[in-house]
């Protein structure tokens, strides 16, 4: 989390002039300028006689002298560019001798053709976006791709330990929610306990998919068509997971969760011709919620222990985001449950 920040592109001439020959886009008409978009790594817009790219910096907290990180970036924009052939919307940054991702002194950059297509907020959705989203979502699982060495992302261990060292971390430095983290310490715990159990039944069926398929990563068009982005979650992973996981998030887990969108999402799957195993169901659900602890208690440590002010109020933000969802999947959980299983085979 303190890993140093990497110097900008646009105050790098060196790599710049090296991305613009390796996929042979002419000179940069103009420094490169700085871009919004997601919560990790810089984006930068890059106009050159070849057209208009987005340039994404990788954050330097990834180790990219590390040969199996390197591998599984490339790895999942290929997944990206596999989806793309078999249909999907994805936006597939530039490759050159197969290789997408460039590292020029332990810097990474993905460069993608410029899209106009804009990210909605959460009060921008309606119906017909989440029903859009649905159907890629089963169009994705039933492709079926494979792609070599693509794995997940590497993560820290959910442990008792590990819960402990970031609530006593999180007290320390008097972080957001500290309080209120350690009363529910022991409902933490039972979460992290059963995601060993969880995992053994979701392996039994796994496919490739985006494994990040949240608002910020689906942009519109004017027209409304969507483009699916940043697909460096990509990994293979169990399908009604990841249809419960989405589904929850497009109806509003993380703001006012209401029923009907939910059950919209799943009918919109399904009639794609999706399909939710409902032996799988319990373990699912448990995973979800493995999956918003493990999210809650990085940006706890976030929140606690880097120096950079922005990502600790970035941190502050989304524990209390994760606490919310929390709390209403824990209002929820019998009724999602049920839902899920009027659909289930």
């Amino acid at each position: 989390m303190n890993a140093p920040q990497a110097r900008a592109l646009a105050e790098n001439p060196s790599h710049l002039e090296q991305l613009c020959t390796v996929f042979a886009l002419g000179s940069a008409l103009e420094a490169p300028a700085r871009v919004s978009g997601g919560f990790h790594h810089r984006m930068w817009r890059l106009d050159t006689p070849a057209g208009r790219y987005a340039v994404k910096q990788i954050a330097a907290d990834l180790d990219l002298r590390d040969t199996a990180t390197v591998r599984r970036l490339n790895a999942t924009e290929t997944a990206a560019r596999r989806f793309a052939d078999s249909g999907i919307p994805a936006l597939v940054s530039l490759a050159r001798d197969g290789q997408h991702l460039r590292v020029l002194d332990d810097s990474g950059y993905l460069v993608f053709p410029w899209t106009d297509s804009k990210a909605r907020g959460e009060s921008e959705i309606d119906a017909t976006h989440a029903r859009t989203v649905a159907r890629i979502l089963a169009r994705m699982h039933r492709a079926d791709i494979r792609v070599p060495g693509l794995g997940r992302p590497v993560t820290w261990p959910l442990t008792t330990a590990r819960v402990d060292e970031l609530l006593a971390r999180a007290q320390k430095h008097n972080a957001r929610d500290a309080g209120y983290l350690l009363q529910r310490r022991n409902d933490i715990l039972t979460v992290v306990q059963r995601q060993d159990a969880a995992g053994t039944v979701l392996a039994q069926q796994q496919v490739v998919s985006h494994g990040d398929l949240d608002h910020k990563n689906v942009l519109w068009s004017a027209g409304g068509e969507p483009l699916v982005i940043d697909w460096e979650s990509a990994r293979p992973l169990n399908p009604t997971y990841e249809l419960l996981l989405e589904a929850l998030d497009w109806s509003g887990i993380t703001a006012n969760f209401e029923l009907a969108p939910f059950d919209d999402f799943l009918q919109a799957y399904i009639d794609a011709g999706g399909v939710i195993v409902g032996d799988t169901l319990p373990a699912a659900f448990d995973a979800v919620l493995g999956s918003w602890v493990e999210w809650l208690l990085f940006n706890v440590a976030r929140a606690a222990g880097v120096r950079d002010l922005r990502q600790r109020a970035l941190g502050s933000k989304l524990v209390d985001l994760s606490v919310g969802a929390l709390l209403r999947l824990e209002r929820n959980s019998s009724r999602i449950t049920a839902v899920a299983a009027g659909y289930a085979t």
